[in-house]
């Protein structure tokens, strides 16, 4: 899109966002939101009063503005004509806090000006949110019309959401403007899209400049470059080498775990379901990451127990001086009430590094998927949001809004936002260093009980941080796994 059309979308989008509201508002001051603009003009941000599970978008507005007719062509490819005016949608989401969600429900007032389709986000607990999305799919009882789901769930949904293929061609929708890896956990078993990526991130290399600069260190390629690395920080200064994390807390602990494991030419099992995780390439990447903790020495002492949270919080409290995970940390790594003073504008980023000698580093590219309930009764509506919601254009002014310091938002799945000049002037060339990794990136299997399986390898992984040996360890993870496997008919 040039300058100059975004330009003109973001003063119609505004124009129509005043329009709607002072045509749909009623006498009597409304209770959940109130909208206003600030600085720059362009932006439209919520002060959000939000109930325990829905937000609503009913408004106050007392500017007087000009109201300009809607155009026939509208941007988005959203249908002219406001064909389902009056319909209400529910999409079903947990966590609406995070800076990406909070800021991506208040774009849906202007969705509601352009189409008088109004759209209540959910905020389910993240420890309901799973069973929630099943049991919502299978019976429809809450009435939700479009979910989201985290990728390694979505066995699980297959059979509950709509193809879209359909609408997708018919609509010229650009789905090449995602990366692979991200589309990939999307499609269901035969082959159908029914999930659009919505939030995403690539595993990422985080690390203190200044004290690379200081030590005359370049961020690393490969794991033995890391290593070295850690070792003379740990000699030379004060910190850590690497804030690893091998606690259990929902499978964090297998992340870089997978990428050695992938890196070394390994993988979970091979194309007939056949766990080969604990063969020579397996053990050897196993034992390298355990050995980082309890032979190396590298990570801190607490590290057995850490979580990602907790081994962030050490990397950004100044304990350590390399953090590898999520891009969407890098918004934490900026934010002043969160990294220690010395920490702040001290961050930069890499790829995460690959086994020396096997080539181009490969690592998992996590991804959440938003579709619609197969038992909606708003299909057509709901198409109509999630190809504005997931649109390019809606995504750059989530990741460029910074009216609300608390919500500083990075994260980006279309491949167009990540290699948009703009997006990462913004953010030191963070969406392009993520292009850069996702190219490589892979998905995790979509294997119906990969959660059982996910519990049995971070159990395992831990057990082997706090002392049991490694081979009998692995080889009898790999015996769980495989009876997992063969149990739900993916191996013999």
């Amino acid at each position: 899109m040039s300058k100059l059309r975004s330009r003109l979308l973001w003063a119609f989008s505004i124009t129509l966002i005043f329009a709607f509201l002072i045509s749909a508002c009623a006498p009597s001051a409304p209770t959940v939101v109130t909208q206003v603009v600030t600085q720059p003009a362009q932006v439209v941000t919520q002060l959000v009063t939000q109930p325990a599970q829905v937000v609503t978008q009913e408004v106050q507005v007392t500017h007087d503005v000009q109201v300009t007719a809607v155009p026939a062509a509208l941007p988005y490819g959203l249908k002219p004509g406001m064909p389902y005016k009056g319909t209400t949608l529910k999409l079903l989401n947990c966590c609406l806090a995070a800076a990406q969600f909070y800021l991506q429900n208040q774009k849906s007032v202007a969705f509601t000006a352009l189409t008088g389709i109004k759209v209540e986000w959910g905020d389910e607990p993240w420890t309901e949110f799973q069973t929630e999305t099943q049991q919502e799919g299978v019976t429809g009882a809450k009435g939700w019309d479009l979910v989201a789901w985290v990728d390694t769930w979505g066995p699980g949904l297959y059979k509950t959401v709509m193809p879209l293929d359909d609408l997708i061609k018919r609509d010229n929708y650009d789905i090449k403007d995602f990366p692979e890896a991200y589309l990939a956990p999307g499609r269901n078993a035969d082959g159908k899209t029914v999930g659009i990526p919505f939030r995403g991130h690539a595993f990422t290399l985080f690390y203190r400049k200044d004290v690379f600069d200081k030590l005359g260190l370049k961020a690393p390629t490969t794991w033995k470059e890391m290593e070295d690395d850690a070792a003379l920080i740990q000699s030379k200064t004060t910190l850590k080498g690497l804030a690893a994390y091998y606690g259990i807390n929902g499978g964090q602990n297998l992340f870089i775990w997978q990428s050695l494991l992938w890196s070394n030419g390994g993988d979970l099992w091979d194309k007939d379901y056949n766990v080969t995780f604990n063969n020579p390439a397996g053990l050897e990447a196993t034992q390298r990451y355990i050995d980082w903790y309890r032979t190396q020495k590298i990570t801190p002492s607490g590290s057995a127990t850490f979580t990602e949270p907790d081994s962030s919080s050490d990397f950004a409290q100044g304990r350590s001086a390399m953090w590898i995970g999520w891009s969407w940390y890098y918004g934490n790594y900026i934010n002043k009430t969160i990294v220690a003073p010395e920490v702040l504008g001290n961050v930069a980023f890499a790829p995460v590094p690959g086994w020396e000698g096997k080539g181009t580093p490969a690592t998992y590219a996590y991804i959440w998927e938003v579709g619609i309930f197969q038992n909606s009764k708003n299909k057509d509506a709901a198409w109509e949001y999630l190809k504005f919601m997931t649109s390019p254009e809606v995504e750059k002014m989530v990741v460029m809004d910074k009216t609300a310091p608390q919500y500083n938002n990075v994260v980006v799945v279309h491949k167009s936002n990540m290699q948009d000049a703009e997006v990462n002037k913004l953010h030191n060339g963070l969406q392009q260093n993520m292009w850069s990794i996702l190219q490589n990136a892979r998905s995790l299997p979509m294997v119906t009980d990969y959660l059982e399986i996910q519990s049995v390898l971070e159990t395992d992984i831990n057990d082997m941080a706090n002392g049991k040996d490694v081979k009998p360890t692995l080889d009898k993870m790999a015996a769980d796994v495989q009876s997992i496997l063969k149990r739900d008919g993916y191996s013999k």
